[in-house]
């Protein structure tokens, strides 16, 4: 993706959050931010489709999940405005977050680790996505395995530190509460080594980029 594009959509992005607080009540506030990112990412990619849903298979069923993305020829079925989907069909599986806590992190890896047990031959990709964290960056790199070299003013992986939630696959924080000269400072982008376990810190900006990275290439995951 050009920067110049990507900083278009991480702008769009910024200030849809910053117009959408007029919205007192948290449920529709939230829904009304889920709603513009998904538009955008099926913009980018018209073959997909997006939908708030369950992700099960004989019986066993995944927590709430914001948004589901699949094929337009997966089969699925409907229930309202939310569809319920077996792992195979499963392209990405994204929850929304306007300030991630700790604890919706903890239950956020909970529900993805539920939806990857349900088929043991299907292990959808499970992201998060963060308008903004009410915890700290270094605590949430530290929790993936990352520490910050005071010597070397930069960060670095720390294999002696444990993974806390192995079952996302990357997760983004676009920092919205920060001024725009500050929010490289708090942003980040993190994804699993599939093959090691262990997650790989993105240092290239705009940091959405690195997330229409993995959202435009579902096809390849």
């Amino acid at each position: 993706m050009d920067e110049i594009i990507a900083q278009y959509y991480e702008d769009l992005l910024r200030a849809q959050y910053r117009v959408s607080e007029f919205v007192q009540q948290h449920l529709p506030r939230g829904t009304i931010r889920e709603d513009f990112l998904r538009d955008l990412i099926l913009k980018r990619k018209e073959s997909l489709r997006g939908k708030k849903g369950i992700v099960a298979m004989n019986g066993i069923q995944s927590g709430e999940c914001d948004l589901i993305f699949y094929d337009a020829s997966a089969t699925i079925n409907p229930m309202g405005d939310q569809i319920m989907i077996e792992p195979r069909h499963c392209k990405l599986v994204l929850e929304v977050k306007s300030n991630a806590t700790g604890n919706e992190i903890k239950k956020t890896n909970k529900n993805f680790e539920k939806i990857k047990m349900i088929d043991p031959d299907t292990k959808p990709l499970c992201g998060l996505f963060c308008y903004n964290t009410a915890i700290e960056k270094k605590t949430i790199l530290n929790r993936f395995g990352w520490t910050y070299d005071k010597d070397l003013e930069s960060w670095k992986e720390d294999t002696a530190l444990s993974i806390k939630y192995p079952y996302i696959d990357f997760i983004v924080c676009i920092a919205c509460l920060e001024e725009d000269e500050k929010c490289m400072e708090k942003q980040f982008f993190l994804i699993k080594d599939s093959e090691s376990g262990r997650y790989i810190l993105r240092s290239e900006y705009p940091i959405i980029k690195n997330f229409f990275g993995v959202t435009d290439n579902l096809y390849f995951f």
